[in-house]
């Protein structure tokens, strides 16, 4: 039986992450009391990682109505909106269930992609983003990162959280050590490819749209399984995630649901990439521990 925990450990050291089936969560600490469009998941970062998940989709922006270096203690939130009131939810504190896991489970690593949403009054054109991940959240635990800038071995990232940038960064030497480049791709893709991974995010659909979402997700489910099977260069990100604010039958939890019943969990499969799940607690833990039990 797998333990979901731990299932990192009987994988071979020299499996490329992207050889992988792996649970991933969309706004993965949006689980706290917040507004119903803007929660994600009904259980804890703890809780995920526990029940085999490793790719944590992390979205931050300023501190609202602080400013100066008060704004910069960066927040994690969906969109505009935080993902828990009526206090902040800390990247700091998220960071930390992330480092506390790993240094109890050092056979495992975590997937954490870091996104800048809210506020467009960063000057990235001089990187004050990057930087500001860099100096306060990366750089004083950088032993606790994977930063390389290629897709790593199991045994080079045991016990370690390797960065999927979301971010730019304008500093070519600082990109050399600042993880895997994952800074943009074709917004509501069907499927985008950019070399080094591939992404379908088709997030802004209506009541309708649903079942072609839930194709677009199987499709991509089927074409990392016939990729991976002889290749290792790629990543396959597949997010189940959609929403419409204005429309609740389009809220993360109706998606989710309509997802299950849509049966994409019969087009997990050895090698299926990362599929980025909302409510991934549900059914306990159906989705996440489906596609664990695919590496085996």
């Amino acid at each position: 039986m797998v333990n979901y925990k731990s299932w990192l450990k009987e994988i071979d050291d020299n499996t490329k992450i992207s050889r992988l089936s792996i649970p991933g969560t969309h706004n993965s600490a949006a689980c706290h009391t917040a507004l119903p469009s803007v929660q994600c998941q009904g259980a804890s970062v703890t809780d995920q990682l526990e029940h085999g998940v490793r790719f944590l989709d992390i979205r931050v922006g300023k501190l609202f109505l602080k400013e100066g270096d008060e704004a910069k203690d960066l927040q994690v939130i969906h969109g505009k909106f935080p993902v828990k009131i009526p206090f902040a939810e800390k990247l700091t504190s998220v960071l930390d269930e992330v480092y506390d896991f790993l240094a109890h489970n050092k056979s495992e690593t975590v997937i954490v992609s870091l996104k800048q949403e809210g506020s467009d009054d960063w000057n990235n054109s001089q990187d004050e983003f990057g930087n500001l991940i860099w100096d306060k959240y990366i750089n004083p635990h950088k032993n606790k990162w994977y930063l390389n800038t290629d897709i790593p071995r199991l045994g080079d990232a045991r016990g370690k959280a390797i960065l999927f940038r979301r971010f730019g960064v304008q500093n070519e030497d600082r990109r050399r050590e600042f993880g895997f480049d994952a800074a943009s791709w074709k917004y509501n893709c069907e499927e985008d490819d950019r070399g080094s991974f591939v992404v379908q995010d088709y997030c802004e659909i209506q009541s309708g749209e649903i079942d072609k979402k839930i194709g677009y997700v199987k499709n991509l489910a089927n074409k990392a399984k016939d990729y991976t099977n002889g290749n290792d260069d790629k990543i396959f990100l597949n997010f189940t995630s959609g929403s419409n604010f204005f429309d609740r039958e389009c809220w993360p939890q109706q998606v989710a649901i309509a997802m299950a019943k849509g049966g994409i969990q019969d087009h997990f499969k050895k090698g299926s990439g990362i599929i980025v799940l909302d409510y991934v607690e549900s059914n306990n833990w159906e989705f996440s521990k489906k596609l664990v039990d695919t590496n085996f």
